[in-house]
């Protein structure tokens, strides 16, 4: 046989030919992961392989050794039983010594050799058997050494080379003896093994592609595991970069909100001061344009924020129950005036009803649609109507506008955009409205859909969920702020605010409504004017009164100092969420947001007016 061991080793790994021991190591270095992976579960097969080999063995030697060939025979076998030891002691060594399992490059070699030792084996003995032996004997010793073949040519599938030395190093010298002893019969059997050795090599080549195939897969799922980790971390680093995004753009609109809010709130206040208490019709209306330009800016900052805080997922409802009828009637009474002013018909159908919303929110949702009709309507009606379907109450805001064309309807709920303002009229808003309406209502569930006529007419229909028949009864104390304009007001009031635009501005408006009032910006200020005898019927506090001081807490000192446990309070607030405005409604006090709309401030000073009156808390 020409191929000797090394080069079986070495050439399906196209290694270089090293000679001497060198190159033998050099070429079990070189084994690819997957023969390496082969060389380990031929190992692990040993103890099987190994009895195989010996049972083979030992029925051949039984049938030829009482036959003329029988000293050759025992001589035979005996060789073989040293190769099936080494065999087996390459198994026990790897078995025990646990750093050798971890050195399949050095456990190679000498597994090839004993591997190429024992096929060598069987094609000396076809050499020594030079006796043609009875027909029970040559089936077993054929059936023996294709099956033995067959095993090893699988065992060494991914090493092609080294497969068919093993095979051709059996079968190779049973062949030429079969077509040496001629006849029939030996002809026959030298063909069937032929065909055999062949067919094996080429089943050999086809499970070496297939398990290549496999190995590559596992690479290729391998990387795409790396590459899928890799972005992953990518897209976790970019989640959290957008997180800190969010977050810094939170911080910065909740500060940007309170301080835009505390000089909107003093030019608001002025300017109601100045319509109250001038008799100049020029002067009345440029103090009107002033407190709508007011309105409008605080319009644009409220929905800016909604915006933010939505996206963020910062807002968190405060779920109640009340009138929706008294809920509509304040929402539409600013409404219904600028309507009357454009020349619409201004129509409200609602029945009474008990709703389940937040209230704050669900009012900012129905002025945004009323606003965005009326300013889209030139003449003709604007109409709010609701019904009662299947536990919610369907709100309908119909206009008998402009209307959308159907291009457009995808787009109306996106930040800025606007259909009929070109060019970026103020006048006609700045296209938040309905981006706030969408946040908002995704957030309370309202199902806000829209049909529309292109020069026509629009309808916006909203869903507010109805209170259960068991909570009818149970409305939201925050009605309690909801009164006439007209409204009886409290004698004396004191003002506690730590901004000086808003504390004079604020004493100025009451003033000029004929309360009495004693304006001080800090809790020193406040307890000095209690001390000088200024007995108060209600109390306006500002939620932050600078370096950490509450005025929650300023509320209750002042309580404990007058001794009354129940004096009207309000908060007034440039901030619109967070740890403290909370806990102010959970006290129980009505909370007013800056700017403060002077209708909500006469509303709480006719219900302090009244608990003087009558002894009932307006809390």
């Amino acid at each position: 046989m020409k191929p000797s061991v090394p080069a079986a080793l070495a050439s399906p790994l196209k290694a270089p030919r090293v000679p001497g021991v060198r190159g033998l190591i050099a070429a079990c270095l070189r084994f690819s992961d997957l023969q390496l992976q082969q060389v380990e579960q031929m190992i692990r097969t040993t103890p099987w392989a190994w009895m195989l080999a010996a049972l083979g063995g030992y029925l051949c030697y039984r049938e030829y050794a009482t036959g003329a060939d029988g000293a050759r025979m025992q001589a035979w076998f005996a060789v073989y039983c040293f190769l099936v030891a080494v065999r087996g002691g390459i198994w026990v060594a790897w078995a025990l010594r646990p750093g050798l399992r971890s050195n399949l490059a050095a456990m190679a070699l000498p597994l090839m050799a004993s591997s190429q030792s024992l096929a060598l084996s069987w094609g000396v003995l076809c050499v020594l058997l030079q006796n043609d032996g009875p027909a029970q004997a040559e089936a077993i010793l054929h059936i023996t050494m294709v099956t033995v073949s067959l095993g090893g040519a699988i065992r060494l599938s991914t090493m092609e080379r080294s497969a068919i030395v093993y095979v051709g190093l059996i079968l190779g010298p049973l062949v030429l003896r079969d077509i040496w002893f001629g006849g029939s019969y030996h002809l026959a059997m030298a063909m069937i093994v032929t065909l055999i050795g062949v067919y094996t090599l080429l089943s050999s080549r086809e499970l070496s592609r297939a398990l290549h195939e496999i190995q590559a897969q596992r690479r290729r799922n391998a990387e795409l595991v790396t590459a899928l980790s890799a972005e992953n971390e990518r897209s976790r680093s970019a989640r959290q970069t957008a997180e800190e995004a969010v977050a810094a753009r939170m911080r910065f609109f909740a500060s940007a909100n309170h301080d835009l809010r505390q000089p909107l709130n003093a030019m608001a206040l002025l300017a109601q001061t100045l319509h109250t208490v001038s008799t100049q019709p020029q002067v009345q209306a440029l103090s009107e344009q002033l407190v709508a330009c007011a309105d409008g800016m605080t319009d644009v900052v409220d929905d800016l924020l909604d915006i933010t805080r939505a996206d963020a997922g910062s807002i968190n409802p405060q779920w109640s129950l009340f009138a929706i009828d008294e809920l509509l009637r304040d929402c539409c009474r600013p409404h219904q005036a600028v309507a009357t002013a454009k020349g619409l018909t201004f129509e409200l159908a609602i029945d009474p009803a008990t709703v389940r919303s937040d209230r704050a929110l669900l009012t900012r949702v129905v002025t945004n649609l009323l606003a965005n009709a009326i300013r889209y309507t030139h003449k003709g009606t604007v109409r709010i109507g609701g019904v009662a379907d299947n536990g919610r109450l369907r709100l309908a805001i119909e206009d008998t506008g402009i209307g959308i064309a159907p291009e457009h309807l995808p787009h109306i709920f996106d930040e800025f955009y606007q259909i009929d303002n070109p060019v970026r009229d103020r006048r006609l808003g700045y296209g938040l409205g309905l981006a706030t309406v969408k946040r908002l209502s995704e957030l309370l569930d309202l199902r806000v859909a829209v049909r529309s006529q292109p020069g026509q007419s629009s309808v916006f229909d909203v869903q507010v969920p109805l209170a259960d028949a068991s909570e009818g009864g149970r409305t939201d104390d925050a009605e309690r702020l909801v009164a006439s304009s007209t409204a009886a007001l409290a004698a004396r009031v004191l003002v506690l605010d730590d901004d000086q635009s808003s504390l004079q501005a604020l004493q100025g408006l009451l003033a000029s409504w004929g309360a009495e009032v004693r304006a001080a910006s800090d809790m020193a200020g406040a307890l000095a004017c209690l001390q000088a005898g200024f007995r108060p019927d209600a109390l306006v506090v500002d939620l932050r009164l600078g370096l950490q001081a509450s005025g929650l807490q300023a509320i209750a000192d002042l309580r404990l100092a007058l001794n009354e446990a129940d004096l009207p309070a309000l908060i007034v607030t440039g901030d619109v969420g967070g740890d403290s405005l909370a806990a102010a409604r959970e006290a129980g006090l009505p909370v007013l947001v800056k700017p403060v709309r002077p209708s909500q401030l006469r509303a709480f000073l006719g219900h302090a007016q009244a608990w003087r009156r009558t002894g009932v808390s307006s809390e």
